[in-house]
């Protein structure tokens, strides 16, 4: 029987979160509200990264994605598990953890989009690089959600704290 992963976009850590390249107006904490009218969109051009942080290490099972279907829509995803402060040549430039080729069937419906588990098992900062959408001049996401399981009793910031006591 195959396990059932929890949508556990409840254990992001929102605060040391963060995009580059959005529109101020339409940035990247729409991406969670769950209303598919809010968007977050590109700036500059149509190249995006969001960089989640969980509030404990988690095992990353699937990523699920919604956009519009045109061609603002992602096409070309990369991810990078526990690397801080990418820029867009950083992410050029390192090897992603894993490349996914978007399907608008998948934007569409925001099915989870199954992961290399065994390269998610610790995962506490997940980066992901929209590199190229479907030709538009920027990107639009409208909903982003992520499945797995916390790892039990890894609380980071109960890390970070205990760290600090000499």
């Amino acid at each position: 029987m195959a396990r059932k992963f929890e949508d556990i976009s409840e254990h992001l850590d929102k605060a040391n979160s963060y995009c580059l390249n959005e529109d101020p107006s339409h940035n990247f904490g729409n991406l969670f509200i769950g209303d598919g009218t809010l968007l977050l969109k590109s700036e500059a051009d149509e190249q995006l990264i969001i960089h989640v942080e969980f509030k404990e290490a988690v095992k990353l099972h699937s990523i699920a994605l919604k956009a519009p279907n045109d061609d603002t829509a992602p096409r070309v995803l990369k991810l990078f598990v526990n690397r801080n402060n990418l820029g867009f040549s950083d992410v050029v430039d390192i090897e992603p953890v894993q490349q996914i080729e978007l399907s608008q069937e998948q934007l569409d419906a925001g099915s989870p989009i199954e992961l290399r588990f065994v390269k998610f098992q610790r995962v506490t900062a997940l980066t992901l690089f929209v590199e190229e959408n479907n030709g538009g001049d920027i990107s639009t996401l409208s909903s982003l959600r992520f499945f797995g399981e916390p790892i039990a009793g890894t609380n980071m910031n109960d890390l970070k704290s205990s760290g600090h006591d000499h």
